[in-house]
């Protein structure tokens, strides 16, 4: 770790606070607290720059690693995370960056960590899918979240996606998951996927129609065409009246 890692992490703090003139909100389970600076400014804050930024790639995430894990407030922590987002990492930056999901304690962390994850399955699924396999199956909802949410992201950034059939194992586990925000993240990977296999999606989707909870079946529908979507509707409908 760089000896100067408490004395980065002070001046991108201090530059950081410097937005805002009322006192930090509540703190999180995780340690973070809100300052409540709107992402706008906190990407233009990072956008500006620091002069540990020029230093050497292993350098840069050691930094950026100490910041994740010691930040006190949330908008300093998640820098971060902005930083390496559309980015092709090194395996040493991957390394140390699939550990951050330990400090993940809201949507908005796990989301714009998919960003990133969904990347390295992209570029180097070797990397990634022996974790994701392992958080498919983890206790914390985080990272069962994650390990479907970041599998693709958005389909519309992918130049490359995984065959349906991998792509489903890591759905199926979790269909009847109780974690709310798990239930959102298969809807929206089944919604993904449908927009890159969606004969395939479809016939999942039919037949595990009513496995589904309420929140994933509302996101995974949401590109199916209104006829469909409606029949489905209908046959959710006559089983839950029974």
């Amino acid at each position: 770790m760089p000896a100067d890692s408490s004395r980065i992490l002070k001046e991108v703090t201090a530059v950081t606070l410097a937005l805002v003139k009322y006192p930090p909100g509540e703190i999180s389970r995780n340690g973070f607290q809100r300052i409540g600076i709107r992402v706008p400014r906190v990407r233009a804050v990072l956008k500006q720059g620091y002069p540990f930024l020029a230093e050497s790639a292993a350098t840069v995430i050691n930094l950026w690693d100490y910041i994740w894990k010691n930040a006190e407030y949330y908008e300093v922590a998640h820098q971060a995370i902005y930083y390496y987002q559309h980015k092709t990492l090194l395996r040493e930056e991957f390394k140390k960056i699939k550990q951050w999901i330990m400090r993940c304690d809201c949507w908005e962390h796990s989301d714009d960590l998919s960003k990133i994850y969904a990347q390295v399955v992209e570029d180097n699924p070797e990397w990634i899918l022996p974790t994701l396999e392992k958080w498919n199956r983890a206790r914390s909802p985080w990272k069962r979240r994650q390990s479907v949410v970041a599998l693709i992201e958005y389909a519309s950034k992918r130049r490359r996606v995984l065959p349906f059939s991998r792509l489903i194992q890591f759905v199926t586990p979790l269909l009847d998951d109780d974690d709310y925000y798990v239930q959102k993240g298969v809807g929206w990977t089944l919604r993904e996927i449908y927009n890159v296999y969606p004969a395939e999606t479809l016939r999942y989707i039919e037949t595990n129609l009513l496995s589904l909870g309420a929140n994933a079946y509302s996101a995974a529908t949401e590109k199916i065409d209104k006829q469909t979507k409606s029949r489905l509707n209908e046959i959710r409908r006559e089983h839950r009246s029974r």
